[in-house]
């Protein structure tokens, strides 16, 4: 292999390895972990975390881990990008519901293959991997002779049978062959369990771009929103919806459904030698495709509220706009002045509207004295965060403000913790969730001893951030103010 392959070989690995899949792999506690998610959360199972608490907080001593907290493990593996913990309902009742993550999904998936010592090395793999491809072959291939051929060796079979059934004979299933099959229909169907919900990530993906990048200027407004019809237009068009419109309209019609469910019972009850995870998945296919296509449909309803919130702001850039265009009308002034004013040893750019919000203005001075002046004094380490204060913008905070007041109902919790709650935060969530703490902790924002936390950045890999342990002790009224 040239060395440019191995470099880009090299690339597309160190993509990879910080994936949470890949780090799930890596962990000390694999067996641990995966044990308590596949007894707890397999199969897009959906649960309290009060109730997923105590559920795991009984199986600790068992698989080794009889130091840890029920609700340490559920906040590490939601930092780690293994569990999705998000608020469910709101008002006085809401409380956070539990998931695995699409990573930890496939990382549960493998192992599942790995223990069953899956293959497809048989003798009905073999005979159907050649009968596929007869199929397929015969399409593809442009002589009509072979198609004709075929079409007629499959109506000379179907004759043969049409005989033998009306003579009374019918030979004995191959129970062999028909188990190979079997078993590769459920491992396609475990997949799909695994896979439905990647067209709704797709659209997560979509509308999270609109929250995430810079939205101070009219270009870049106008940027994303072309991206977004783009990218929905390039969704329309994929595999993936496509597959997934397929499959609903499949699943939905009340006559395919009957024939399939009658179908998987025929299978599981002839079929003895199958192994029982994959019956379990056969026979649980349908509520457990019910389960994701519900996911897809609340991924949907979330990425219509954002789009629906990022054009209502429009407005409001537009009207930034329009200070900004006044703000360069009275600099161009102030140049005209100064060139007028030939004595002025001072010159000013004045912004108007308040600061931060709609414009950023400067002062400046003419330099009288060419010698260097004297080294600044080092200023203190001390952590400012106004000038973050642009980035409460790009998130969605009517959403972190509820997650907030949700999580204070059982008690304070602390920053990182508020930040694990947080499905696939961005620097942007950090950022105003550590002021919004620094409000209700401000005494201990010095003090305050530091953590590791894992957010995404924008060029979609993984990063850490060390935040102070402030604490989240009451409701917030209105994230506006930042």
């Amino acid at each position: 292999m040239s060395g440019s392959g191995v470099g880009e070989l090299f690339a597309s690995n160190e993509s990879l390895q910080d994936a949470p899949a890949v780090r799930l792999f890596a962990a000390k506690n694999l067996a641990a972990y995966v044990a308590l998610m596949e007894r707890h959360l397999d199969g897009s199972a959906k649960i309290t975390e009060a109730e997923l608490v105590s559920r795991i907080e009984q199986d600790l001593a068992e698989v080794g881990l009889p130091d840890q907290t029920g609700l340490g493990l559920i906040k590490g593996w939601a930092s780690s990008g293994w569990l999705n913990r998000v608020s469910g309902g709101t008002g006085q009742a809401s409380q956070n519901v539990c998931s695995l993550t699409e990573d930890a999904r496939s990382v549960l998936a493998f192992l599942r293959r790995q223990r069953r010592a899956d293959s497809v090395a048989t003798g009905g793999s073999m005979v159907s991997i050649a009968s596929g491809l007869k199929r397929i072959a015969s399409q593809l291939d442009g002589d009509p002779e072979r198609i004709r051929i075929d079409l007629e060796e499959q109506i000379e079979a179907l004759y043969r049978q049409l005989e033998d059934l009306a003579e009374g004979r019918r030979p004995q299933p191959n129970l062999v062959d028909l188990a190979d099959e079997g078993r590769a229909i459920a491992y396609q169907m475990e997949q799909v369990i695994t896979d439905i919900v990647r067209y709704g990530g797709m659209q997560n993906e979509i509308t999270t771009a609109l929250i995430e990048g810079p939205e101070d200027s009219d270009t870049a407004f106008r940027d994303r929103s072309r991206r977004l019809f783009t990218d929905y237009e390039a969704l329309f068009d994929s595999r993936e919806r496509a597959s997934y419109t397929a499959f609903t309209r499949m699943v939905q019609d009340p006559d395919q459904r009957a024939r399939l469910r009658s179908d998987i019972t025929t299978v599981v009850e002839s079929l003895p030698d199958l192994d029982a995870s994959l019956r379990e998945v056969m026979v649980q296919f349908f509520p457990r495709v019910a389960e994701q296509i519900g996911e897809v449909i609340r991924i949907e309803q979330r990425c219509a509220l954002r789009i629906k919130r990022f054009f209502a702001a429009g407005t409001a850039e537009q009207a930034r706009g329009l200070a900004r265009q006044i703000n360069d009308a009275i600099g161009v002034g102030h140049a005209l002045l100064r060139q007028s004013v030939v004595d002025s040893p001072t010159r000013a750019e004045l912004p108007i509207g308040r600061s931060a919000l709609t414009s950023v203005g400067a002062i400046a001075f003419d330099i009288q004295d060419p010698s260097p002046p004297r080294p600044a004094r080092q200023a203190e380490a001390t952590a400012d965060l106004s000038g973050f204060t642009g980035l409460a913008s790009q998130v969605d905070i009517p959403q972190l403000t509820e997650l907030v007041n949700t999580a204070v109902q059982a008690g304070p919790v602390s920053l990182p913790e508020m930040i694990g709650m947080v499905d696939a935060p961005y620097l942007g969530d950090v950022v105003v969730l550590w002021a919004l703490a620094v409000r209700q902790d401000p005494d201990a924002a010095a003090s305050a001893a530091a953590r590791r936390v894992r957010f995404r950045s924008r060029d979609g890999v993984d990063r850490e951030i060390e935040v102070p342990t402030l604490m989240f002790r009451d409701r917030v009224a209105s994230a506006g103010g930042l």
